[in-house]
């Protein structure tokens, strides 16, 4: 009896506890997500800030706009900024379209023509930073600045897996990629509020989802810009881990010495996603980069 005594003395309290946690209202979260028309699909964005100058970030293959929550807050101190799921990926619509760079290109170009004013910084990462410089070749009118995070579109690491894909390649990558979003979650309670519908959906059970992340595989040119890079007259931030697997870092050197407008920052001690990993760091880089615009 009086062991039983004790064990409910101890975990009385822990319960009162948990119940107390699993009563208390959330909190409201600090955004709301909002469905925008990008050329005939509609993206999950989130938007805040305010200013003359509008940073639109887009986000590497596989993932959604939560990987900028480290430096979207930060960077909407400044400045108006957007972050968006791209076409096919997160929140955003998954219709069977062309997801090739020319097809998204046009895609972003209408949306920033129907969404953004003034002056344009587009802010890319990976597979986002390949469509960010497209979106400045096709649009300079639109386009001042660029950030360029370990982008695509020279050469690819990962054995060159993009490079040598198959129909069957891509739809195993697609159902693998669907069952690790989980690692990678694509909502965010706490930061951004979404309707009930949108807040439950889970990628990893969306057949949806895994056929267009094949797609991309089959029809995305990862090295499509392999000859265009010396065009980019905007002036560029060019960020690089010095770890990172994805886009090798020696690619990030060829960059710097082939873009004309160029300040690079490497990190030797980052990954891929550097933005995610030391964020403080990449904050302040763009921000001086902001404040001077120039090379």
């Amino acid at each position: 009896m009086r062991f039983r005594l004790l064990r409910w003395w101890l975990i009385a309290p822990l319960l009162a506890f948990l119940w107390a946690m699993l009563d208390r209202p959330r909190p409201k979260p600090i955004h709301q997500a909002e469905w925008l028309d990008a050329g005939g699909v509609l993206v999950r964005a989130v938007r805040a800030g305010q200013g003359d100058t509008t940073l639109l970030l887009l986000h590497g293959y596989g993932e959604s706009l939560t990987t900028w929550r480290a430096v979207f807050d930060p960077l909407a101190s400044h400045a108006r900024v957007v972050a968006i799921d791209l076409p096919g990926f997160g929140g955003s619509a998954k219709p069977d379209v062309p997801y090739s760079l020319p097809a998204l290109t046009e895609r972003l170009s209408r949306f920033i023509d129907r969404w953004t004013t003034g002056p344009l910084v587009v802010v890319g990462h990976s597979m986002g930073g390949e469509l960010a410089a497209a979106l400045a070749l096709a649009r300079p009118d639109r386009v001042k600045l660029l950030v360029l995070i370990a982008p695509a579109g020279y050469r690819i690491g990962l054995g060159g897996i993009a490079g040598s894909m198959t129909p069957s390649k891509a739809r195993t990558i697609g159902r693998y990629l669907a069952l690790r979003s989980f690692i990678t979650p694509i909502h965010d309670p706490a930061w951004l509020g979404e309707p009930d519908s949108s807040a439950t959906y889970d990628q990893t059970g969306d057949t949806s989802y895994s056929r267009v992340a094949a797609r991309v595989l089959e029809e995305f040119d990862w090295v499509g810009l392999r000859s265009k890079f010396h065009e980019l007259l905007q002036p560029t931030l060019l960020i690089w881990g010095g770890l990172d697997p994805v886009v090798p870092f020696s690619v990030g050197d060829t960059l710097s010495r082939t873009i004309p407008c160029v300040r690079y920052l490497p990190l030797p001690n980052a990954f891929h996603r550097p933005h995610a990993e030391i964020p403080d760091t990449v904050i302040s880089a763009i921000r001086g980069f902001l404040a001077k615009r120039d090379c």
